[in-house]
């Protein structure tokens, strides 16, 4: 049964509601790690992820508290790739705590990757479900002519028809196309601007986290003062495979300028992709609070199960 209630009064009661005291287990003991550089994430659950559960209807300490209310199976995918997101990072600050333990380092790297994954699924999910909810469509997805197609056909194959053989045809793996793909979908969303804001920061995150989990194993040092330095980040490609780690074990110039210690570039990619999505995320915080509050949209609301008064 819809829920009736007043939007405003909804929205103000909203507000009072924190992961340190309302959120799970793991939502209150990992908050304090992301509540300096991605306190959007609080935000947009508080706003849009609270209303998905009975939280919404039952008092505090009702053993029903957090159970899912029946909603549209779109908007509860919302919640559920919010909320993978949320637990990469907190896996990710786990691994950080101990990453003197040998497979922490991939491990680490292997939750921001899968972090920004769901950050691009969870874009799109809620632009499609924005785009549904005004009854419009996407011009990328369902308004190209076919000569805008094969004009977008045409510069895939400038781009990347060229590397194909090399990076999946000569090692037996197929070569997916998307046309159009993803990031255009989610460059239409976003805005270009907003879209290569983000990827500065997702392309060469995956590309190092592909490396390590995905390549032959990527070598470590052991600096003079016994600590572990490995290629930085934007050198990676340099040093794909041991061999070339182990030639500049003996040059301390090439050490200086190509490596980083441990602990230092996994703070670095941690606190940089924080930032990058607490900025990424005020785009879905305005799209759903234009619809839902401002707008007060029927057909969000009937996905929420809500009835205004």
């Amino acid at each position: 049964m819809s829920y009736v209630v007043c939007a405003d009064e909804l929205r103000e009661r909203l507000k009072g509601f924190r992961f340190a005291t309302d959120g799970d287990v793991h939502e209150q003991q990992n908050w304090v790690l992301l509540k300096e550089r991605f306190s959007n994430c609080e935000r947009f659950w508080r706003e849009f992820v609270v209303p998905l559960t009975r939280r919404i209807e039952l008092p505090r300490g009702h053993p029903e508290w957090f159970g899912q209310r029946d909603v549209a199976d779109d908007l509860r995918s919302v919640g559920f790739l919010h909320y993978s997101a949320f637990l990469h990072l907190a896996h990710a600050y786990a691994h950080l705590r101990r990453s003197e333990e040998e497979s922490s380092f991939g491990d680490f790297y292997s939750h921001l990757g899968s972090a920004c994954d769901l950050a691009d699924d969870f874009l799109l999910k809620v632009y499609l479900l924005a785009c549904q909810c005004r009854g419009r469509g996407s011009p990328l997805l369902q308004g190209l002519t076919k000569e805008q197609f094969l004009e977008r056909a045409a510069a895939w194959y400038e781009k990347r028809y060229a590397k194909t053989y090399e990076r999946y045809l000569c090692k037996g793996k197929p070569m997916p196309i998307y046309l159009p793909g993803r990031q255009d979908v989610l460059c239409e969303y976003l805005g270009e601007q907003a879209w290569k804001a983000y990827e500065k920061v997702s392309r060469p995150l995956r590309e190092y986290r592909n490396v390590i989990m995905h390549d032959v194993a990527m070598g470590a040092l052991l600096s003079s003062n016994e600590i572990h330095i490995v290629p930085k980040k934007e050198r990676i490609q340099d040093y794909r495979g041991l061999t070339p780690v182990l030639n500049a074990a003996s040059n301390f110039e090439l050490q200086w300028k190509d490596f980083i210690v441990m602990q230092e570039e996994m703070i670095k990619d941690i606190a940089g992709l924080e930032l990058a999505l607490n900025t990424l995320w005020t785009y879905p915080l305005r799209t759903l609070s234009e619809l839902l509050w401002e707008e007060r949209n029927m057909a969000l609301a009937t996905k929420y199960n809500l009835t205004f008064e």
